[in-house]
């Protein structure tokens, strides 16, 4: 067994049923193992109140979050806010799973 990271861009009304939606699709397309490595090994999800970002940054600033944290796969899945152009907000969710 070892530990990976995952970082996913979700859409939705709020952070949690963008959360969800993230989930079901990862369960879709990885399965759901308890080591599947995607977001869908993760029960809840903390949001990391901060200005959104585009992409590109809120993807650096989520792998200087993940360090902090050395590897722990029982937090909750990260949340940073995106800028979008979309009609819905949109997120981008990361952590550390067992794999």
């Amino acid at each position: 067994m070892g530990v990976d990271a995952f970082a996913t861009r979700a859409e939705g009304l709020t952070l949690d049923a963008a959360f969800e939606q993230a989930r079901a699709e990862a369960a879709r397309e990885h399965g759901t193992s308890p080591y599947a490595g995607t977001v869908y090994n993760k029960d809840c999800v903390e949001l990391f109140d901060e200005s959104p970002r585009l992409y590109r940054e809120a993807s650096a600033r989520a792998v200087e979050l993940m360090d902090l944290h050395h590897h722990d796969t029982s937090s909750p899945a990260g949340a940073l806010p995106l800028i979008t152009d979309g009609p819905l907000p949109a997120w981008l969710l990361f952590g550390h799973v067992d794999i």
